[in-house]
Order: structure tokens, then sequence, then C-alpha cells
């Protein structure tokens, strides 16, 4: 089918009003109730699968407007990007929740942190060689090779400025950011109810709507919409397949795309290590049927990892179909080897997940589905522990680059079999060293079709957050395409 995931998203940015622009408030005022399926363990924002909470608590430099492609200032206010720096301008006034000075120094002890913390998000700071500080709102990161994507890092939660001192200390029970609301933990209940109040020394009170912030963890569908109809929460995130209940009650129902999942082959050291095997994966994978099933047809196959008007698109690429014929005849390729496996799976893929466990058993894959929490799910869903997931990662979605070193490159996160690629490594530096952004494109796309072409990566497709709000109480949240599970929260106006 032709579909551009492009389109889609500014498609959802014009229908949320096309503009970050926010009216000036008095002091903010309000409870937003907020119904999610997520628990909060401890404030590592590094460690997250999502920003959920510490979207409310923590901010970065710079911020990704609904697009999720345009850049906005945060806590900088004015930057120059060039192959060799990144020159930045700090927001003044700005403090820690525990009161440390948000200041040069403080930005340039998380971008030490980011880079040595063997998270998923530092092999994209690997590249700042140095930085000088000129004075507190002035600093520059002298870069040891291009990173084009450097700024869209930084939008990352990968990139949320944290107290010098919570990083130091390394105690994660308390959140130490400059966000516009400070955890309250005298009145939460860890993974069951966490409660935010407003940060007084905030530095932008006109931009903030409400005042108090409850988190509901409700990880039952029905429940959730039941806290909804019943009022305990204004806001939900809801399984796809109870919208049409929630309509019928009167509250309205969006979704945001907020993620490209793929069929990740982890272990191409041995499970995958046939490119026939994987070919016979990508052809048996029948996504359109994973995500009518699993999604209720809000998901959408895509052909590729990045779509049509975004770097890394090459028009070339096709993707795969399902066609179980030629899935067979690839085994056979292969020697119809004997292959089994644990395939995990939470309650968010589970459906999902299940599908693509018979589709892999038509071609003799043996597949043993095992449930988790989303807790424990997370805790090992970028391990070597599981050769084949259905998954995917917010580090893979910035660019083509980040997406190389996170899933590909020998030393990346997403790589945890660590499988090196050679003339995949080949592509990505020819591309990497071109200085005419024309030729640099021309390579991401060349990256793009051997990862097709070899049957590294298959199966994408654009996931949604679906909720369902209450129009009496409050006006359809703002959201950021391609950030899971999230709201732009300072911008949440109740009625």
């Amino acid at each position: 089918m032709k579909y551009s995931l492009h389109t889609l998203f500014i498609a959802g940015f014009i229908a949320l009003g096309g503009t970050t622009t926010l009216e000036a408030q008095g002091r903010p005022k309000g409870t937003l109730n907020y119904g999610t399926v997520i628990q909060l363990n401890n404030w590592n924002p590094l460690v997250k699968p999502n920003q959920t909470y510490t979207g409310i608590v923590y901010e970065g430099l710079v911020r990704a407007a609904p697009d999720g492609y345009t850049i906005q200032p945060s806590l900088a206010t004015a930057w120059t990007l060039t192959p060799e720096k990144l020159e930045l301008t700090l927001r003044s006034g700005v403090v820690f929740h525990d009161g440390t000075p948000f200041d040069a120094e403080a930005v340039k002890r998380n971008i030490e942190w980011f880079r040595k913390s063997g998270t998923q998000w530092s092999m994209g700071f690997e590249p700042v060689r140095e930085i000088e500080i000129k004075d507190a709102t002035h600093l520059t990161l002298h870069l040891s090779s291009p990173s084009p994507t450097m700024l869209q890092r930084l939008a990352s939660r990968g990139g949320f400025m944290v107290s010098p001192k919570t990083i130091e200390s390394g105690d994660w029970s308390k959140s130490n950011g400059t966000g516009p609301w400070i955890y309250d933990n005298a009145a939460s209940q860890l993974g069951t109810k966490e409660v935010f109040r407003y940060f007084d020394k905030y530095y932008a009170p006109e931009k903030v709507g409400v005042e108090t912030i409850v988190m509901h963890v409700l990880q039952d569908p029905s429940v959730a919409l039941n806290a909804l109809m019943s009022g305990l929460v204004q806001v939900t995130e809801l399984d796809s397949s109870q919208l049409p209940g929630a309509e019928a009650a009167g509250m309205k129902t969006f979704s945001t795309a907020s993620l490209v999942q793929h069929i990740l082959m982890l272990d191409r050291r041995e499970t995958f290590a046939d490119e026939n095997v994987r070919k016979a994966v990508c052809s048996v994978a029948d996504i359109g049927a994973i995500t009518k099933a699993a999604y209720n047809g809000i998901a959408q196959p895509v052909p590729q990892k990045f779509q049509k008007g975004t770097s890394g698109f090459n028009p070339d690429v096709k993707g795969w179909s399902h066609n179980l014929a030629e899935a067979k005849k690839y085994m056979a390729a292969a020697g119809n080897p004997k292959i089994s496996f644990t395939l995990p799976m939470f309650t968010n893929n589970q459906t999902a997940t299940l599908i693509l466990a018979g589709q892999l058993k038509q071609i003799g894959i043996d597949v043993k589905p095992q449930l988790m929490t989303t807790g424990q799910y997370f805790s090992f869903y970028q391990s070597d522990k599981y050769p084949l997931q259905l998954n995917s990662s917010s580090t893979e979605d910035i660019g083509p680059l980040d997406y190389y070193q996170f899933r590909f490159s020998p030393a990346g996160v997403g790589n945890p079999f660590k499988v090196p690629v050679p003339e995949l490594d080949a592509l990505a530096a020819k591309a990497l060293a071109e200085k005419d952004p024309a030729a640099q494109e021309k390579g991401w796309q060349e990256v793009s079709k051997y990862i097709n072409d070899k049957a590294l990566d298959c199966g994408f497709f654009a996931q949604h957050t679906t909720w369902a709000y209450d129009p009496k109480k409050t006006d359809q949240p703002p959201t950021t395409v391609l950030r899971a599970s999230t709201l732009r929260y300072d911008e949440v106006r109740l009625k």
C-alpha cells in the first residue's frame, strides 16, 4: 500500500492546531488526573523506555515541536551547529529542583554523564571531544566527527538535564530536573499513583497550564476506561480496542504515531546469521494482518525505517511483502534449519507478538511466547537474552546515522549480540564523510537499501499511542510525534 508516515505526522500536527504558541497565563491552576499503563521505578532518564514521567520533571536544552522534527528552544535559547562544533546559548535564571543553578558547568557535567553512561544514548554523544565553557550561559561542544543529528539527540529524553548533585550521588530515588513540576514523594504511592506539584521557582510560569499532575497507573484497559467515565481521570491512555467504547460514552479519542516498530532479528551471530533465514522471516511476516488485528487498523505498515520527506528515505526501497511460498523457498535454501526460541511480550504488544509467532511457525520456526510485566520486559528488551523481538527504540528514530549506530554498529546498544556488518560500516562511514548535504543524503539512502536488501531489518509499522479524554473537562491534550506514551504536559489546559 502507498503510505507516507511523514504525511500522517504533519496531519496530526495540523490537527493539534499547528502551533506551539501559548497564551499568557497566570499561575498554573487545577489538577490533571492522567491514566497510564507505565509504572515508575526510579528517576534515571537514561534507562526509561519512554518519557511518561521524566517529561514532567526534566527538560532538555532543546525540544521537538509537535511534528517531531522541528527543533524549539528550551533550556538553550540559541545554537549554531557545524560539522566541527555546536555553540549553545543557555537560558539564565534557571535552577534545578534541589536549588542547584542551571549553567554551562551543569550542561558539561550532564553531557559527560551521557557519554559515559553505557546506555542507548551514550554513543550519540561520543563525538563530543571537548566542552569549552565561555561563561555561565555560553559553551561550545567541539566535535571529533560530524554529528548532523546532535540537536535531535539533545531534544530526546537522552538529553534531559539533571542536577549535577544527583549525577554525582547516583541516588535516583528523587527527581532533580528543571521542569515545571516537582515530584511529591509523600503524596505518591510508587508504582500506583504519582503526584507532582508546580515548582514555584520555575522560570516560565505563564507557559504552564496545570498546578498539579496525578498519574494513575491503570494497566487494565477496562479499568482505565471506567476511570475515565467515572471522572477519576480526565485523560487516559487506552488500548485501541477500547476507543469505540469511550466514544459511545461521550468521550473524545485521538492517536499519535509514537514509534516505528519492527522485527528485531537481534541474534545475527547464530539464529539469524544466514541471510536466507532472515529473508524467510521478512517474507512470512504479514504486517498488514498484525496491525489490523492487534491495533484495529490504527497502526500502519510502512516499507522502511524512514519515511518520505525525512533523511534516510530511499524511494527505491519497497520493503518486504507477505509471501509464504517465497518464505518457504528461502528456508529451503538455508537447509530448513531447526530454529526454536522464546519470544518475549508484554501487554501492549501481546496480540501482535502472538500473531507473529503463529506466522513464524508456518516456516518451521518454533516460537515460545513469554508474557512479562512491562517492567520485566523493558529490563531485557535490549539484551542478548532473546534472539528476536517485536519492538523499537526512540534512539533509532532520530535519524539514519543514529539508526545505524544504535542497531548495527559493533558497539551499538541495540546490537546486543555485537554482530559486525563490515559492508554496512563502510557505507555509513562514507555517508558521514560527505561534506555536501546532497551527497551525504544519497549515502544514507544507500545504507537504507543495504539494510533492506540483506534483510537486516524488516516488518516496519507505525504504532500509535491512543488516548481518550473527557471534552467537558479538557481540550484535546497536545502530543509530539515519535515520543512514546507522553503528552506535552505544560500545554494541557483544563476547562
